[in-house]
């Protein structure tokens, strides 16, 4: 007798062994859905006594309405051979004896034999995946609000500049009040028309704040289907004023129509903003020798729609290429090296993808692209 048969006679009369061992439950029933065997992982994994699951109906392991859901799926796959989850797997929610509910992955297995079919479960528990991808998801939100912070320390200047302009009007309106009260005859039609526009700047001054707060506001996960142009123009309001101070002119060239998106609005600005920003510098740093013509762009197809930013800059260098997106890398003298990073890391959350390319001429463009399907599509 040959090691290879022997090791397989061992593995036949040890079978049950061999499955107790297995670090995963694995659970296998009858075509009725009873459970025929348990290994000791089953066991431990939903807290019933050795043998105490035999005999019972193997959705005893799942709460409402996945358990209702189960049966159905079995039911139509032994009538109509259409699986959707035989032969497969799906994440779900099971319930241990004592009633606590904990993620798990099931894939089922069908098991023909000579006395009828039967089918194998494999569940994994998910609940420590699901607490790492969390703290994870959370990290990332941490990160994404400290470049938007970030982002706006670099836009002081611009900032402040827009926020004097509705300030020093409403100084001069409320000035100019102040001297027709005065006056023997008061002008009730200067009067009015003079607080109309104190409250316009007013008005106008509150609106510059309330975007900022928006923008920088600690919002997680808020995602929604949004229309991708829609945010480029409400962007246009941070931009206006930074391209001014840099001498910069913003051509928005946008596709229309364009399909919505599912994403979190604030952070695909976040990353639509870090893209011109980066592009004004790159322009600023070269004196604008190649003209100051800064191209925001949208795209779409039926799969996609692409946001790209062209500029006239020095574009990347070859050295540089490699480490666009790295964490702490940076051409910036004063730059911290983590806003492509965490931008990146925004996109791939959204399923989509961040890159870049040299221009034939001069400048590069950096561009990204978010899939048109998602939720409620």
């Amino acid at each position: 007798m040959t090691k290879k048969t022997v090791k397989n006679s061992w593995l036949r009369d040890n079978a049950l062994n061999v499955m107790d061992a297995v670090v995963d439950a694995i659970v296998t029933m009858d075509a009725e859905g009873t459970i025929q065997y348990a290994n000791a992982a089953t066991y431990r994994l939903f807290g019933y006594p050795p043998d105490g699951l035999v005999g019972q109906p193997v959705t005893i392991l799942m709460p409402e309405p996945h358990r209702t859901q189960h049966q159905q799926y079995v039911s139509r796959f032994l009538s109509t051979g259409s699986a959707q989850i035989i032969g497969t797997g799906r994440e779900l929610t099971a319930v241990t004896k004592d009633g606590r509910l904990f993620p798990m992955y099931l894939a089922v297995s069908e098991i023909s034999t000579p006395i009828g079919i039967f089918f194998a479960g494999i569940l994994r528990d998910l609940t420590q995946q699901k607490i790492a991808q969390e703290a994870l998801l959370e990290q990332q939100d941490r990160l994404a609000r400290v470049g938007r912070l970030s982002t706006m320390g670099e836009m002081t200047a611009s900032i402040a500049h827009e926020i004097n302009q509705p300030l020093t009007a409403i100084s001069m309106y409320a000035q100019a009040c102040n001297k027709l009260l005065q006056s023997p005859g008061v002008d009730r039609d200067k009067l009015t028309m003079a607080l109309e526009k104190l409250t316009k700047q007013t008005l106008r001054a509150g609106a510059i704040i309330e975007r900022i707060q928006r923008f920088v506001r600690n919002e997680t996960g808020q995602r929604e289907r949004v229309n991708l142009n829609l945010l480029v123009r409400d962007l246009a309001h941070f931009v206006a004023a930074d391209a001014r101070l840099n001498d910069i002119e913003v051509v928005y060239e946008l596709a229309s129509p364009v399909p919505s998106v599912f994403c979190d609005p604030i952070q695909i600005q976040q990353v639509a903003l870090n893209l011109i920003r980066n592009a004004i510098d790159a322009m600023q740093e070269m004196d604008r020798c190649y003209g100051n013509r800064l191209v925001v762009r949208t795209i779409h197809s039926d799969e996609w729609i692409e946001f790209a930013v062209v500029d006239c800059g020095s574009g990347v260098s070859q050295d540089d290429e490699p480490l666009v997106f790295s964490a702490f890398h940076t051409t910036k003298k004063d730059g911290m090296g983590m806003g492509l990073s965490i931008c990146r890391s925004i996109i791939n959350q959204h399923g989509g993808q961040l890159s870049f390319h040299n221009n034939p001429d001069h400048g590069a463009t950096f561009y990204f692209r978010l899939p048109t399907g998602g939720e409620n599509e």
